[in-house]
């Protein structure tokens, strides 16, 4: 069989074997960032699939693995980002009670978790009043926009600039520390 005649792989096949390639790799530096195997697993594989999608901006005099690296590493921050954000929103940061969820997290994270609470709790109550009692109504009392401006007598816009305005103090103090 001539070279001519040999089927030909497209371009894409070919740069998704280099990735393969690079899997070993790629697991160690996912494992030294999220310090668990699911979650290095994940990354690996969200990296690669990454990887291949963009395979048309990757520049082939520069080292793939310098590419995969950085690309690996923007990923976890983005995720790290996104998760912060989540318990500085509070909306679902506040005491998950489901039972369920304590049996399949490592005690380390449970640890974490519920001292990140207690830092969030902490932070609140050194929040100016105004701002603290519009975020226990609304996130440890469960009360919508409506009652709380009730209760408080105030305008609904007023508690909503008002939460608001606590949100990004609670953020702020938290990213600090």
């Amino acid at each position: 069989m001539s070279v001519e005649n040999t089927p030909r792989k497209s371009i894409t096949d070919e740069f998704l074997a280099r990735l393969e390639q690079h899997r070993r790799y790629l697991y160690h530096i996912a494992y030294r960032l999220t310090g668990n195997t699911e979650d290095a697993k994940d990354l690996m594989q969200e990296t690669i699939w990454q990887a291949h999608r963009k395979s048309n901006k990757y520049v082939y005099e520069k080292s793939l693995k310098a590419w995969l690296r950085t690309m690996m590493t923007n990923r976890f921050r983005d995720q790290k980002r996104k998760k912060s954000l989540k318990l500085v929103a509070l909306e679902d940061a506040f005491i998950q009670s489901e039972p369920h969820t304590a049996q399949t997290k490592s005690v380390e994270e449970q640890v974490e978790e519920r001292m990140m609470l207690e830092r969030v709790k902490d932070e609140i109550c050194e929040l100016p009043d105004i701002y603290r009692r519009v975020i226990v109504l609304r996130h440890f009392k469960g009360y919508s926009y409506t009652e709380i401006s009730e209760a408080l007598d105030i305008p609904e816009g007023t508690v909503k600039t008002q939460l608001f305005r606590a949100r990004k103090m609670l953020k702020e103090r938290l990213s600090k520390k």
